[in-house]
């Protein structure tokens, strides 16, 4: 079940929004739960009680904007996925410092939100994979793609790390290159040699490190002959694109 917010205080266009949205979730097949909210504040609340997966903001609201709105989300360290609905373009430039997956233009809904759910639906798939390791006491294991944050090399030693801790692999099946070869399609970046990193973890990619949304004070260093490519594979992931 997906949980989908709507934020918009002209709530007819929002309540339009919405029956656009189930109707192309539902074509996709994807099972949803969609909430339309008139103000910034409320739906903060709901966020915190409960956090939702996809969230659609507008930009040009009172008390509170849509960019001001994504800040507050992003501060909880939130991965919740974000696009912004606006009939201010200029804005466009300005809204990538949050991440968003999409911006969106109102004049032109018909054609841009299709693509958009379209493609947020196949990362989701791809979220939700399921992949199995071997590890360093030859147990299995089963692991989510999306809950692994990163794999690391410490000589021969390979682990991983999820947010309810570390776990070693077995030396003899995996190197780091395999491992890249095998995830690379999924979204892991190999932002240096020691480190193959969980794309929907990146908060910033700065010239010597990359932080991470888990903690603001987590971060990982970076190859600086890699950086430009790391960059590109990073955004091509973000907008779920058909190819790099």
């Amino acid at each position: 079940m997906i949980r989908i917010a709507i934020v918009d205080d002209e709530i007819v266009f929002a309540r339009q929004l919405r029956s656009v949205i189930e109707f192309l979730f539902e074509k996709e097949h994807m099972e949803i739960q969609s909430h339309v909210y008139k103000n910034a504040h409320d739906l903060v609340q709901a966020h915190h009680t409960s956090e939702f997966h996809l969230l659609f903001l507008d930009i040009d609201m009172p008390e509170m904007s849509g960019m001001e709105l994504a800040a507050k989300i992003r501060e909880t360290n939130s991965t919740a996925t974000l696009i912004f609905v606006s009939s201010h373009s200029d804005f466009v430039f300005e809204s990538f410092q949050f991440l968003p997956f999409r911006f969106i233009r109102k004049e032109c809904l018909q054609e841009e939100l299709p693509d958009a759910i379209q493609a947020y639906c196949e990362n989701f798939r791809k979220n939700n994979e399921i992949i199995r390791f071997t590890l360093a006491d030859k147990k299995m294991v089963s692991e989510k793609l999306s809950e692994i944050i990163y794999f690391f090399s410490i000589r021969h030693h390979i682990c991983y790390i999820t947010k309810s801790g570390t776990k070693e692999l077995s030396a003899r099946e995996y190197t780091m290159e395999k491992l890249e070869s095998q995830l690379g399609k999924n979204g892991f970046l190999r932002i240096h040699k020691s480190y193959l990193l969980n794309y929907r973890y990146v908060y910033h990619i700065g010239t010597e490190s990359v932080d991470l949304t888990i903690d603001t004070l987590s971060c990982l260093p970076i190859s600086h002959r890699r950086i430009s490519e790391i960059k590109k594979q990073y955004q091509f992931f973000m907008r779920g694109e058909d190819d790099i």
